[in-house]
C-alpha cells in the first residue's frame, strides 16, 4: 500500500498521556491509518528523527468568527501549533442576525472583543441569516478546524430588539430564544456561550445583551442543550474575578443540572485586590466535580500586559464615567475627556478598583509609542513620571497627554516583580490541576492590546519537564479540550483519527517576538507573536504550514456538532 503521508522516527507524544515513544505515523485520505512501524512508501514523507510528533493543538476560546473573512489560516494561533479552534465565546457572534441587526452586532464585537471598526467595515462579508448560514459561508476555505458556540447576545437581538440591551426578556420571549439556540444547535453548533461582566460594553455604551438576562434565561438557554445530548457551555459569570457569589455558584449548577454538559469557566484570573479570588474558584469547581458536576476553569500561561489608546479600548469599560465618555463619538469624546467634572468622576472611579476585573495602578502604565515624533521623550515613562515633570495629578497628565494627540498614544501596561510572582504561582497550581485547561487565548479579539495564542507554545517550553511531563502537557493542549467539548477523532494520534498532526523540533521550539503589523482590512493593526521550531502543521492529512511557511493548501473543516 502506498500512503499519503508518512512522518518517521519521531518521538510519539499521542494526547492520551501515555508515554511517548518512538513510531512512524502513516496518512490515508486524511486520517491517521497507523501508528507503528511503517514499511510502504508514501507520496510525501517527513523526517521526525529528533522531534516531537503530537496531535494538532485545539484552542477553545477564540474570536476568529470575524477574521476568517479574510485570515483563513486563524494567524497568529495556526503559527502556534492550533490546527482546531472554537469560536463564538462569550456570548458573542454575528449569527443568528437579521440582516437590519448584523451592523449593530459588528459594532458590539469592535467595542468588546476589541476588533477595529474599520476592518470589520471593510473585510466583513455576512449580510444575515442564521447560525448555518454564516458558518456554511466557509466550507473548504479554511485553513485550521473551526467550530462556533451560538452566542447569547445575537440570540436576544434577533428576539428581542433594541430591548436586547434594556431589560430582562417575557417568558414568551425566553421561548422564543431557546428555539433559536435549538435551531442553531441542529445546524452544527458546539454548544452555547454567554457572558455576565461590567467590562462588556457595546458601542453604543450600553452593556451587551446577554449581561441584562436573569439566571433563569441563561439555564432555560442552557437546557436546550440537554435535547441533543452533546455541546459544552462557555460562560464567564458576573462575580469570576472574586471566586463567584452564591447566585453564581448557584447559576452554574443549575446550568449543569439542566444541560448535563460540561461547562468551561473562563477565566481563572489573578486579581490583586481579591487576591484569593483564583483559589475560591478552583476550590469551588473541584468540589462541585465531585458531587458530578463538570466545571472546567481555564487559565493562561501568559503574564498578559495590555495595550492601549484612549481613540479606542475596552479597559476602562467597567468605569462608568470612562464610559460615558470613551464611547462617545468624536469631537464630544475628547470634550467629555477635558471636562473638570467628568475628570473627577474618572478619578474617583479609577481609584476605588476593588470591584474591578481589570486594574492597573498609574505606576505601572507607560508610553509605549508616541503619534508626533517631536513627543519621543515620554517614551518609557510613566503617567507619575509624566505628571510630576508637569507638576499636576497623574490622571491630568494621562488624560492630557493623550488629548495633545488626538488619543493616538500608546500606553502599556507594565507588571512589577511582585505581580509576576503572583500570577506565576496562580498558574503553577493550575497547570497541574487536573480539571483545569489551559487556553483563553481570546484569539482573534483585542487585536491592538494583547495577544495570547502563544499559550500553547509557553505550556511545552515553560512548564515542561517540571511540574508537567511532555506527555501532560501535550494531552492539555489536545485531548483534553476535545473531551471538554465533544471533538470526536482530534486531539489524539491514533488509528481512524483526523490527521491532524504537528512535528516539532524540541531544541529550537520557542516563542518568538511580539510584534505590531498592519495586515488586516483598511490597513488596521494588530499585535502578533512568532513562533520556533513548528516543522510542519498537518491538517486533515495535509501539510499546512512547513517551518512556518503556509504550504497554500486550506484543508481546515467547518466543525458541526452531531
Amino acid at each position: 500500500m502506498s500512503w499519503d503521508l508518512v512522518i518517521r522516527s519521531g518521538r510519539v507524544v499521542d494526547g492520551t498521556g501515555m508515554k511517548s515513544f518512538t513510531a512512524d505515523v502513516a496518512v490515508k485520505d486524511g486520517r491517521i491509518a497507523r501508528v507503528g512501524r511503517v514499511n510502504e512508501s508514501a507520496l510525501r514523507e517527513i523526517d521526525a528523527d529528533g522531534c516531537w510528533v503530537t496531535p494538532g493543538f485545539i484552542d477553545v476560546h477564540t474570536h476568529y468568527d470575524v477574521q476568517l473573512d479574510w485570515d483563513p489560516l486563524a494567524t497568529p494561533s495556526s503559527w502556534h501549533g492550533v490546527t482546531t479552534a472554537l469560536a463564538g465565546n462569550c456570548g458573542f457572534t454575528l449569527a443568528p442576525a437579521k440582516p437590519e441587526d448584523v451592523g449593530w452586532l459588528a459594532g458590539m464585537l469592535s467595542r468588546v472583543e476589541g476588533m477595529s471598526r474599520a476592518a470589520l467595515n471593510e473585510g466583513l462579508r455576512f449580510k444575515g441569516g442564521s447560525f448555518g448560514d454564516y458558518w456554511s459561508r466557509f466550507d473548504g476555505k479554511l485553513g485550521i478546524n473551526v467550530g462556533s458556540f451560538v452566542g447569547h447576545c445575537a440570540v436576544r437581538r434577533w428576539v428581542m430588539g433594541d430591548d436586547a440591551s434594556e431589560r430582562e426578556a417575557t417568558p414568551a420571549e425566553i421561548e422564543a430564544m431557546q428555539q433559536l439556540v435549538r435551531e442553531s444547535m441542529q445546524q452544527g453548533a458546539m454548544g452555547f456561550s454567554t457572558s455576565q461582566i461590567e467590562v462588556h460594553v457595546g458601542e453604543d455604551g450600553r452593556e451587551v445583551p446577554s449581561n441584562h438576562a436573569s439566571s433563569e434565561e441563561i439555564v432555560a438557554l442552557a437546557s436546550v442543550l440537554a435535547e441533543f445530548n452533546r455541546g459544552s457551555v462557555e460562560i464567564i459569570p458576573h462575580s469570576f474575578a472574586q471566586g463567584y457569589d452564591e447566585s453564581d455558584r448557584q447559576l452554574l449548577k443549575d446550568i449543569y443540572r439542566v444541560s448535563g454538559r460540561p461547562i468551561e469557566l473562563n477565566i481563572l484570573v489573578p486579581n490583586p485586590h481579591h487576591p484569593m479570588g483564583w483559589r475560591a474558584t478552583l476550590d469551588f469547581c473541584n468540589e462541585a466535580f465531585e458531587e458530578g458536576i463538570r466545571l472546567h476553569p481555564m487559565f493562561t500561561t501568559n503574564q498578559l500586559e495590555l495595550h492601549l489608546k484612549l481613540s479606542d479600548t475596552f479597559v476602562f469599560d467597567e468605569m462608568l464615567a470612562w464610559r460615558e465618555a470613551l464611547t462617545r463619538p468624536e469631537p464630544e469624546r475628547s470634550n467629555a475627556l477635558r471636562d473638570p467634572a467628568m475628570r473627577a468622576r474618572m478619578r474617583a472611579e479609577f481609584d476605588d478598583p476593588a470591584s474591578r476585573a481589570i486594574s492597573f495602578e498609574w505606576k505601572g502604565l507607560e508610553v509605549e509609542a508616541v503619534a508626533d515624533p517631536s513627543h519621543a521623550s515620554w517614551i518609557g515613562r510613566t503617567v507619575p513620571q509624566l505628571a510630576e515633570a508637569r507638576g499636576i495629578d497623574p490622571l491630568d497628565a494621562f488624560l492630557d497627554i493623550s488629548l495633545e494627540e488626538n488619543l493616538e498614544t500608546r500606553w502599556q501596561t507594565r507588571l512589577d516583580e511582585v505581580a509576576r510572582q503572583f500570577i506565576h504561582h496562580v498558574v503553577a497550581t493550575s497547570v497541574v490541576d487536573p480539571i483545569v485547561m489551559p487556553g483563553s487565548s481570546d484569539g482573534g479579539a483585542h487585536l491592538a492590546s494583547f495577544v495570547g495564542a502563544d499559550y500553547t507554545t509557553r505550556l511545552l517550553t515553560e512548564w515542561v519537564p517540571e511540574p508537567l511531563t511532555l506527555e501532560h502537557a501535550v494531552w492539555r493542549n489536545t485531548l483534553m479540550p476535545a473531551t471538554v467539548h465533544g471533538i470526536e477523532n482530534r486531539g489524539v494520534l491514533r488509528e481512524g483519527a483526523f490527521a491532524d498532526i504537528l512535528v516539532m523540533d524540541p531544541d529550537r521550539l520557542a516563542v518568538g517576538k511580539v510584534r505590531l503589523v498592519k495586515d488586516f482590512p483598511a490597513d488596521t493593526e494588530r499585535y502578533v507573536v512568532d513562533a520556533e521550531g513548528y516543522v510542519a502543521s498537518i491538517v486533515n492529512g495535509q501539510l499546512l504550514l512547513e517551518n512556518g511557511q503556509h504550504s497554500g493548501a486550506l484543508p481546515g473543516q467547518v466543525l458541526r456538532g452531531g
